[in-house]
C-alpha cells in the first residue's frame, strides 16, 4: 500500500474518505427546485413549494391608475426557470404594454396579452396595502397586501434545481 498517503490508511482513513465523499455529494447534489416568495429585507421565506416544468403561478393586483385587476401569469420551463406567459387586464393604459401585432384574446371580461417568453431570474415586487395583491400557486394563495411593512418588499424566484 505504498500509493496511499499515510493519513488515509486504517479505519480513520476510511472514515475520513467517506466523510469527504459525503461532503462533496452534499455540495454538488442538486436540490429539488422550489418556488419561493421571500421578504427581501429579512430574508424570511414567506412561501415555498416544490415545482415541476409546466407549473404556473400568478400574482394579481389592482392597477393604481385604472383601478382594474391585473393578473400576470408565469410558467416554469424545462430548465426550472420563470417565464412570463400572459397578462390579463380589463383595460389598457399606463404600464400595460403590448405589441400592435400580438394576438390578444378576450376571456371572462379580460383582455389576455401573451408575453414574449423571456426568462426572468426573479420578480421583485412591493405590494401595496391599499388594494388587494395576491400570489397564487396551485391551490395556495398568499395575501401580499396584508403583510407587515418590513416584509412588503418581496422576491419571487426558483431556489435549487
Amino acid at each position: 500500500m505504498r500509493n496511499i498517503p499515510g493519513f488515509l490508511q486504517g479505519r480513520w482513513g476510511v472514515f475520513l474518505l467517506f466523510l469527504a465523499i459525503l461532503l462533496l455529494l452534499a455540495v454538488f447534489w442538486e436540490q429539488t427546485p422550489k418556488l419561493q416568495v421571500v421578504a427581501t429585507e429579512s430574508d424570511d421565506v414567506l412561501f415555498e413549494e416544490e415545482i415541476e416544468p409546466g407549473d404556473t403561478f400568478f400574482h394579481e393586483y389592482i392597477h393604481s391608475v385604472m383601478k382594474t385587476p391585473i393578473r400576470e401569469v408565469f410558467e416554469i420551463n424545462d430548465d426550472f426557470e420563470v417565464v412570463p406567459k400572459e397578462t390579463w387586464t380589463q383595460a389598457f393604459g399606463a404600464g400595460i404594454p403590448y405589441e400592435a401585432n400580438e394576438p390578444i384574446r378576450q376571456e371572462n371580461g379580460f383582455y389576455v396579452i401573451p408575453d414574449d417568453g423571456r426568462v426572468v431570474e426573479e420578480l421583485r415586487l412591493i405590494p401595496s396595502n391599499l388594494y388587494t395583491h395576491t400570489f397564487q400557486f396551485k391551490n395556495e394563495t398568499l395575501d401580499l397586501s396584508d403583510m407587515e411593512e418590513d416584509d412588503r418588499r418581496i422576491m419571487i424566484h426558483v431556489q435549487g434545481g
